[in-house]
């Protein structure tokens, strides 16, 4: 991909006046009958239930072209959203032209293209966890009052949690959630009944449970077979290991925190909590495919160890229930789903010692165990360049309104070729739509109730949303990580190695104001 470079210009922020927007969302909702639900013969796989309806009102963008980055296709994030184009299209007479970019270059493309005012881009799709940067630049519009307009897109419906941290920054709303990313626990049911054993509730017990089924012969193939199957790439080891910690780090609540002191944005990463988390994590990847040096194990090697019956346990987001429904999965209906394990000792930040719980460590705990659920990236969103004019703004905010809106979005979140996950209270609440689709009956509902428990937690971790967090995460803590995982250094050298790297860098980015953006990710005042 050829990146321009030209001089930079300062974007500027048109306001919509208020009765055009309210006049373009009216047609937009009336149009909202060009989608159908899904129909009962239909499968999770299959993506061709929009159709459009020809009698419904349109609104009219005709003449106006709308440019949207996001995504190089493959990843299923950009494929619902070419769909939706093309019936956005076909509703208003917009032109939707759709860019994409591999992920290790989206970032910096459109940070480049904002900073040099080159505006080539109207709509952009990202992570949440990337809002902060441009928006504490000017280069995201604020879409609030576009979105108290809108009843269409029934904002109310969508998880507090993904309203107030993935779609909100200082207090305006700059993102559309159209993706809800917690990770969850994924287990052999069929190997879990046969043991005579539930679904593990601290990390412990997890620990037990696949050290007893790990060189089994899970799938029947005559091979060796493995207990605890987890990614590992300098994207998501980070987030695996986070998986693991943030139930020892978290326990007052998402405000909380889980990386940093919020008072002294000194890392949570040398101390009894975190030695016992790493301890975890390296005994968890020891039940899984055996790797040398920094040799990686991606997310798709997973599912497809998981989906081929080798793995009794993994940690995914909400895709791998759906994947399994396809016909060739030999595990279709034997996917149980469940809340992450949890802790019965947590962090005093006090001493840095581990206490055990109780009603005031840990207010959210359940039968002493606490449960920190992790809004790894925290899903994908969409935003919209503040520097357009005024009919490409109203085009773009209803683009992204019909794509999140309940009728399309619903749909999205039910196949397994989208990488779109779970993130409205109505994708979770009826069971029989995804019955109806081809999910098992038993599967569905543990499936369904595992992410409505997430998104009720009020003790969700809000994954780290700062400026250069990937430097924090994949520059500076996957190498000491693999070095760990490979037991070439011990707990102490590691804790003591991130706390350095992590120290260093906030040093150089300036503390205060890392406290101050790592504050406004977990919706707190900074004193």
């Amino acid at each position: 991909m050829m990146l321009t470079h030209d001089c930079l210009l300062k974007p500027r922020q048109f306001l919509i006046p208020r009765l055009l927007a309210r006049w373009l969302l009216l047609s937009l909702s009336l149009a909202l009958a060009a989608c159908s639900g899904i129909s009962a013969d239909q499968t999770l796989n299959d993506s061709s239930s929009l159709v459009e309806n020809e009698t419904a009102p349109k609104p009219n963008f005709q003449g106006v072209t709308l440019t949207v980055l996001s995504l190089t296709p493959g990843n299923g994030i950009t494929e619902p959203i070419i769909n939706h184009a093309a019936y956005f299209e076909a509703l208003t007479g917009i032109e939707i032209k759709i860019i994409t970019a591999p992920f290790d270059l989206l970032y910096q493309e459109i940070l480049n293209d904002f900073r040099k005012g080159l505006h080539n881009y109207h709509v952009v799709i990202v992570p949440s966890q990337w809002k902060m940067d441009y928006v504490r630049q000017g280069y995201l519009l604020n879409l609030t009052e576009w979105v108290k307009a809108d009843s269409a897109i029934e904002w109310e419906d969508i998880s507090l949690f993904f309203r107030e941290y993935s779609a909100t920054y200082d207090g305006g709303i700059y993102a559309i959630p159209l993706d809800g990313d917690i990770l969850t626990l994924y287990y052999r049911s069929d190997i879990l009944e046969r043991e005579g054993i539930t679904p593990p509730r601290t990390w412990n017990e997890y620990l037990e449970l696949a050290r007893r089924v790990h060189g089994q012969d899970l799938n029947n193939d005559g091979e060796a077979d493995y207990g605890s199957c987890l990614v590992r790439t300098p994207q998501t080891n980070p987030r695996m290991l986070w998986a693991v910690a943030s139930s020892f780090l978290q326990s007052q609540g998402t405000q909380q925190g889980a990386f940093f002191d919020r008072e002294t944005m000194k890392p949570l990463v040398n101390n009894a909590a975190f030695a016992e988390a790493l301890a975890i994590y390296q005994e968890a990847i020891a039940y899984g495919p055996a790797l040398k040096g920094d040799e990686n194990l991606s997310v798709t090697e997973m599912r497809s160890l998981f989906l081929s019956g080798r793995c009794a346990f993994t940690i995914d987001w909400g895709n791998l229930a759906t994947l399994a429904v396809e016909s060739n999965s030999p595990i279709k209906n034997l996917v149980g789903t469940a809340i992450l394990p949890g802790s019965s000792q947590v962090l005093d930040r006090e001493t840095g010692q581990l206490v055990s719980c109780d009603s005031s460590i840990c207010p959210y705990s359940n039968d002493g165990v606490n449960h920190a659920p992790y809004a790894a990236q925290s899903g994908w969103v969409g935003t919209v360049n503040a520097a357009l004019d005024e009919k490409t703004q109203a085009a773009a905010y209803a683009f992204l309104s019909y794509i999140s809106q309940p009728k399309q979005s619903n749909i999205d979140v039910m196949f397994s070729k989208t990488d779109f996950n779970p993130y409205r209270i109505s994708q979770l609440t009826n069971s029989q739509v995804w019955i109806e689709a081809g999910m098992n009956p038993q599967v569905a509902r543990q499936y369904l109730n595992a992410i409505y428990s997430n998104f009720e937690s009020q003790n969700i971790v809000v994954d780290l949303s700062i400026p250069q967090y990937e430097v924090y995460k994949q520059e500076i803590l996957h190498p000491i990580l693999i070095d760990f995982l490979n037991q070439e250094i011990s707990v102490s050298e590691a804790m003591m190695k991130i706390e350095s790297g992590w120290e260093k860098k906030t040093d150089e980015l300036g503390r205060e104001s890392q406290r101050k953006a790592y504050c406004q990710s977990l919706r707190v005042e900074c004193n």
